[in-house]
């Protein structure tokens, strides 16, 4: 038997057994819906190891992503609505289907061609389910950025757009004088709306700019996250800890994180 699949039989029969008579009670409680978060969970901490590339991390999150996958198949088999091999058997026929570059006799030779062919592909597909929105097939649940820049592409490529970068940052002063409006009357449920539409205005600059918002707020958390624990190893060579001191001397070791870039 190939190794990879006698890998997967063994995961799928430690599910049995931890869903089975005599297993666990967390396991057996589980339900597609309460595993959505432990999967996403996984799918962050096996980002974080990628993009560390921290090799061995990656494996070992691999597998707990693997396992979740299995995890919520498994619970769908369960209730007899689709099987391991439904789900194998779907994402091959759609990725023969989606490069008929590659399986079939059609042209594509470049990165640009392969994505529109991949589009028309993927609308055709869709073409006899009910008319939706051109917003139906975007995640909900992905992070807000990301989301934000996902709803901000497709409705641009529709042209409901700005002309001009130029009237993107006269939205952006729009919104943040309505933002500081709504800070000075102290009204909590408007300051929240009034950011939330700050963020978005600043967005679409990104959009203008070809900037990935949310990976440019990840890399400046990590960028903070190295100069603040840069400082918490001063202290700590010193015996204290940031609470410990005051703001003067914090900002002084901030400076200093700054300097050492």
């Amino acid at each position: 038997m190939n190794p990879e699949l006698y890998s997967t039989a063994s995961l799928w029969k430690i599910l049995e057994r931890l869903r089975g008579e005599g297993g666990c009670p967390w396991d057996k409680k589980q339900t597609p819906e309460s595993m959505v978060k432990y999967f996403l969970d996984e799918g962050y901490e096996l980002a974080d190891a990628v993009l560390e590339n921290r090799a061995d991390a990656v494996c070992e999150e691999l597998g707990d992503v693997l396992f979740q996958l299995l995890f919520i198949i498994f619970l769908y088999q369960e209730k007899g609505l689709f099987s391991f091999s439904d789900v194998t058997h779907r994402i091959e026929a759609k990725l023969i289907r989606r490069h008929p570059h590659v399986f079939g006799s059609e042209k594509l030779d470049t990165v640009s061609d392969v994505a529109r062919r991949w589009e028309e592909i993927k609308s055709e597909e869709k073409a006899g389910d009910e008319k939706k929105s051109l917003l139906s097939g975007i995640p909900r649940s992905q992070p807000a950025l990301s989301l934000a820049m996902a709803v901000s592409r497709k409705v641009a490529a529709c042209g409901f757009d700005w002309d001009e970068e130029s009237a993107v940052w006269e939205k952006v002063n729009e919104e943040m004088a309505e933002f500081k409006d709504a800070v000075h009357k102290n009204s909590r449920q408007e300051t929240a709306m009034e950011f939330g539409d700050l963020l978005f205005s600043l967005v679409n600059v990104a959009r203008f700019r070809k900037i990935d918002p949310e990976e440019a707020l990840r890399e400046m958390v990590a960028k903070f996250s190295r100069r603040f624990q840069h400082m918490e190893a001063v202290l700590a060579e010193a015996g204290k800890e940031p609470a410990s001191v005051g703001q003067e001397a914090l900002e002084f070791l901030w400076q200093d994180a700054k300097r050492m870039e």
